[in-house]
């Protein structure tokens, strides 16, 4: 019997924590990535995309620190390794970057100024500097790798991509084709965190120009949707169940950070219209545990697109072998293209 395709996007937002503490760059970045490419060898998957934090990197390029330039050979290394391990590293910008403080003594960052968290609020001589340094440092590495590939595609920071004329003339002269933020049907419309996805045309991957949120038939950048996933009330509360014994037991994720908090009360309310209702979420490694399982094996089989959206800082062990028995099955039962470049 002849097996089905099935387009699967594994994506990545390559990046510390965002809040009091980022976190040590191997707890966040080198160990759980080293195990899922090793994850992606095994079951010969290629085409991931490592979204990575570059403003984090210039950052710590310009620490003078001797554990700071340790941090940023590593991530330099591992990011050579992607490459040559046949994925893609694009830049991922969060601007607030610029107000992070450095605690030299413990070797990690302190990020507690969120006003620049949104693109749109920095300068545009900012902007356009920023995502010129992104572009060109990635293009640096690949430059480096036997494995060529332009670096022309992108994701906002904390999905913020509109205004999307904040973007658009960096997106056109450094030829960024291919976007990856829009999760249909969320939004967030807070001051520090903006999106408006509550409206997006009625496909999974779509042309536009000027609003990534409106179809253009001819238009110059692919938006390629993160998929999300309806969980029923029953498993919701079967799962928040198992997220505790899974807590107790200490199979948690493996990033030693600390989320960013938002604690002005319209932010709060931003953040709640972001999530919409307790069931549905975006289809994610570290979301998925054995609990759900069945379910991402059933998304899969009724819809020819899925796109994960996961952050290696927070996978946990558990989830990684749930993961390898969801990749078991769907190659079992379909021929996977993973490589974005092969959908349209």
């Amino acid at each position: 019997m002849k097996k089905a395709r099935r387009s699967i996007l594994f994506t990545f937002d390559y990046e510390l924590f965002l809040g009091s503490r980022s976190g040590s760059v191997s707890k966040c970045l080198i160990e759980p990535t080293g195990l899922l490419l090793d994850l992606f060898e095994k079951y010969k998957i290629k085409g991931a995309i490592f979204f990575v934090d570059t403003t984090y990197l210039l950052r710590l390029k310009s620490e003078s620190d001797t554990a700071a330039k340790a941090d940023y050979v590593k991530i330099i290394d591992q990011l050579k390794l992607i490459c040559e391990k046949g994925h893609f590293i694009f830049p991922h910008i969060h601007p607030h970057w610029a107000d992070a403080q450095y605690v030299e003594s413990a070797n990690y960052w302190s990020l507690t100024d969120f006003s620049k968290y949104r693109f749109h609020h920095v300068f545009p001589e900012l902007r356009e500097e920023l995502f010129s340094q992104s572009v060109n440092l990635l293009k640096e590495i690949v430059d480096t790798c036997s494995v060529k590939f332009p670096v022309n595609a992108y994701r906002a920071g904390g999905w913020s991509l509109q205004p999307f004329e904040d973007f658009k003339p960096s997106f056109e002269k450094h030829h960024i084709s291919h976007e990856f933020s829009v999760v249909p049907g969320f939004k967030n419309l807070s001051d520090a965190q903006y999106f408006d996805f509550s409206k997006c045309p009625d496909k999974v991957i779509y042309k536009f120009d000027s609003d990534p949120t409106k179809e253009t038939e001819n238009g110059v950048y692919t938006e390629y949707t993160i998929s999300t996933i309806e969980i029923s009330k029953k498993l919701y509360w079967k799962n928040k169940i198992w997220l505790k014994y899974l807590w107790k037991t200490g199979q948690r994720s493996m990033g030693d950070g600390v989320s960013l908090v938002i604690k002005d009360k319209e932010l709060s309310k931003g953040r709640k219209e972001m999530l919409g209702s307790a069931n549905r979420e975006m289809i994610s490694i570290e979301l998925l545990n054995l609990m759900k399982l069945r379910e991402y094996r059933i998304f899969l089989e009724k819809n020819p697109y899925m796109h994960f959206i996961s952050h290696p800082k927070m996978i946990s062990l558990h989830n990684l072998k749930t993961f390898e028995r969801f990749l078991k099955h769907a190659i079992s039962k379909y021929i996977l293209i993973t490589d974005f470049n092969q959908l349209r």
